[in-house]
């Protein structure tokens, strides 16, 4: 009899249950931390008017004003602090967008105003949550007054539910190369390095291995190796399958890592995201990390939570929605650990797609390599000085960026979440680094670009008529510009500065004197050009894109240059060389040098290819070569010109670069450039190959180091002999003696009126 009596009671409970929740008359008062009295608000009598106060209230997340119409029962039981954190929270799980609601019934019982309303919750990541068929209660009070609950939030709220929100990610989409090959694959073998000093036949002998495996700066390892013990195993790298096979062996033999079974293991594999190379292209790809605390708000919006995984720069951020696609996301009210009350909204995920970009992944290697290994063996000579620089490759009849990389880079995996890096030493290391690697160097930064501007004045001087195709200028040490206003008396060769000085070049033509650098010849048609028209050279400058931003997008920031007319002649002929108030970036002179090769057409620069599979409906080309502007200029000035650069790699004593394209198997035209800065000079160097039908321009720089032909130039050397496959030039054997600066033409002036 008592069992049935009991079950009895448990029945109509169960069916009281709603009531007893709204009535709120049967839990404890909650204990919170002291807050500010709340202010009653004065209520209307009419129970839609309340209702329609307190919606508005919430649209707005005036949770104050909200408290302050609940009833004088609800307040005892539910503070304002607890109320307001009630909101706050199912707001931050819902991505609260605001809410609309519709009355659809007004009843009395007794003193006691029953409202049915439906409530609709707009959300960025849920869409529209309908909550129907709500009731709310209200009280006379001196007006209606709302007795609340949790369940004037989301119905089947209470007490002991929260909101929960679940994500089925889909595997994030890959990044391919223009063949097809991946530059960053989801769920790939990664390796990660581990070492023990005692255990290496020689350290100096690993860490030149592993700067080549790694492409980290050999100073930068030292500092790594010497946080640690000799007999301490210590973490140095993670590092792709690909680039671990190509260096296998020699980890083993020079620094004793190799991947065996047990304790003494040195290289770990597991599966993540991986970047082809150790990250041959991390300024243009980008990389993946979690959401940034600073950031959470602003991704919350797109329907993200924190530690969710996003791109967080270059390709990866840019295609973020592309890459990522959109996860299945439910809403869900739980109650317990798991025990769901309610599903009140699912969002519908939307699969990954990816995105093939123009890189040529073989030229993108030996690029990124070439520029780790030449500062690296530089190291005790400007290797150990430099700030940093970046190579491009543009296809010269389409504008397609075939390789881009931007020194010093970093390992993308830093930021990953299942990294074995020590991430804050990592990070640590290079937030101090003073050459910015964050940076990317070949669109964000310009640079003075000292002699590689020349083709610039060259092109201006000979298309006005300033210099015929075969008048010849006596190229001496000196210049004077007197006659023309110059404020400086007297003006220097480069071959001055030179120790000892170089013999000067002589009797030459414009594109002779292109070929040999010849200072004086465009300090005179710098000169020449500011008498008859004082922008004549910032107009040819403007033509070929100079002095405002390429366009190029999803690449992050990218700086303009300056090429202001000049305001007086000395600044003309300043600018006549790539000095002065010239400023240029790395992407820019590609352009232009594409511009050359190909017979005066600015192509478009873009790195993104398709997103998609080819003949599958997700698929839409993302760009295609698109023509800036058609160059009006005349065959012989392109010849003059493109003369001029392809002598800087051939002939003997003139050329510039002979010296470093003498014995090359391949063609290849180019100019040279050194700009003086306040420290040691900027070094430039621009080419297109070959030198028949022209198919690739090439552009770097490399900031604070000596001059072009003998820093880029052997760069660009090197990348020709991987990509193309031919035997390796050497890099220069001084590289490895000790710096000797450059002279200024200040210096080289002082030391001459000394010795007279």
């Amino acid at each position: 009899m008592k069992a049935k009596s009991l079950l009895l009671m448990l029945f109509f409970c169960s069916l009281v249950l709603s009531a007893c929740e709204s009535a709120l008359l049967q839990e404890p008062r909650v204990p919170v931390a002291a807050t500010s009295a709340p202010v009653v608000q004065t209520t209307s009598s009419d129970p839609a008017e309340v209702l329609r106060e307190f919606v508005s209230a919430w649209n707005s997340q005036d949770f104050e004003k909200m408290y302050g119409l609940l009833a004088e029962r609800s307040r005892e039981l539910y503070p304002q602090r607890s109320f307001i954190d009630k909101y706050t929270l199912a707001h931050s799980a819902i991505r609260f967008g605001g809410v609309e609601f519709s009355l659809n019934a007004l009843e009395y019982q007794g003193r006691t105003a029953i409202l049915k309303y439906d409530v609709t919750i707009e959300s960025p990541t849920f869409g529209s949550i309908f909550d129907r068929n709500r009731i709310m209660r209200m009280v006379d009070e001196g007006g209606r007054k709302i007795a609340w609950s949790p369940m004037d939030i989301i119905s089947g709220m209470s007490s002991r539910a929260r909101l929960d929100e679940r994500t089925d990610f889909p595997q994030r989409a890959n990044i391919y190369a223009e063949d097809g090959r991946p530059l960053a694959q989801q769920d790939a073998p990664v390796y990660s390095l581990y070492a023990i000093k005692q255990d290496m036949p020689n350290v100096d002998d690993c860490l030149n291995t592993l700067a080549l495996a790694t492409r980290q700066q050999l100073s930068t390892l030292r500092r790594i190796f010497l946080d640690y013990l000799g007999e301490t195993l210590f973490h140095i790298a993670e590092i792709d399958s690909d680039q671990y096979e190509t260096h296998r062996q020699a980890l083993a033999a020079d620094c004793n890592i190799r991947l065996i079974d047990g304790p003494l293991n040195k290289v770990r594999s597991y599966r993540s995201r991986s970047y082809y190379g150790h990250g041959i292209a991390t300024h243009v790809i980008g990389f993946i990390g979690a959401v940034p605390a600073d950031e959470l708000e602003r991704w919350e919006a797109r329907g993200y939570s924190a530690g969710d995984l996003i791109g967080r720069a270059g390709i990866e951020l840019a295609y973020e929605d592309t890459l990522a696609g959109k996860p299945e996301r439910y809403l869900l009210i739980v109650e317990g650990g798991s025990t769901v009350i309610r599903e009140l909204a699912g969002a519908v995920g939307q699969a990954p797609r990816p995105v093939t970009l123009t890189i040529n992944r073989d030229l993108q290697a030996a690029m990124a390599q070439a520029i780790s290994d030449a500062v690296n063996y530089a190291s005790p000579n400007w290797g150990g000085i430099t700030t940093g620089g970046a190579l491009v490759a543009l296809d010269v009849n389409s504008g397609e960026i075939l390789a881009l990389a931007s020194y010093p880079s970093f390992d993308p995996r830093i930021f990953s979440r299942d990294t074995e890096y020590n991430v804050l030493g990592a990070i640590t290391r290079l937030n101090a680094d003073l050459r910015n690697p964050f940076i990317n160097k070949a669109l964000a930064e310009q640079y003075t670009p000292g002699s590689v501007y020349k083709i610039v004045t060259a092109l201006a001087a000979a298309s006005e008529g300033i210099w015929s195709r075969d008048d010849r200028f006596d190229c001496g040490y000196y210049w004077y510009g007197s006659a023309y206003g110059d404020s400086e008396p007297t003006r220097t060769d480069w071959r001055l500065l030179e120790t000892p000085p170089k013999d000067p070049a002589g009797s030459v033509t414009m594109a002779e004197a292109l070929a040999a650098s010849c200072n004086p010849f465009f300090y005179e048609i710098g000169a020449r050009m500011y008498q008859a028209r004082s922008d004549m050279q910032t107009d040819y400058a403007d033509l070929l894109g100079f002095g405002k931003q390429t366009g190029i997008r999803r690449l992050g920031i990218e700086a303009s240059g300056d090429v202001a007319p000049p305001g007086e002649i000395a600044a003309a002929i300043n600018n006549a060389i790539g000095q002065g108030n010239v400023t240029v970036t790395v992407i820019q002179m590609a352009q232009m040098t594409a511009a050359i090769a190909n017979g005066g057409t600015i192509w478009q620069p873009y790195v993104v290819q398709h997103i998609g599979t080819e003949g599958e409906p997700d698929y839409s080309v993302e760009n295609k070569p698109a023509v800036v502007a058609e160059l009006d200029l005349d065959a012989e000035t392109l010849d003059i010109v493109r003369e001029g650069m392809c002598k800087v790699t051939t002939v003997e004593d003139l050329g510039t670069a002979w010296f470093v394209f003498d014995d090359a198997p391949y063609t290849i035209c180019g100019k040279t450039g050194t700009a003086e800065t306040a420290g040691n000079p900027h070094a430039w160097f621009v080419a297109y190959y070959p030198r028949e039908n022209p198919q690739i321009a090439f552009a770097g720089v490399m900031a604070h180091s000596r001059e072009g032909s003998e820093v880029v130039a052997p760069m660009i050397r090197r990348i020709l002999d991987d990509y193309l496959g031919e035997e390796r030039k050497a890099f220069p054997e001084w590289w490895q003696t000790p710096y000797i600066p450059v002279k200024t033409r200040q210096q080289a002036l002082a030391e001459l009126a000394e010795e007279n």
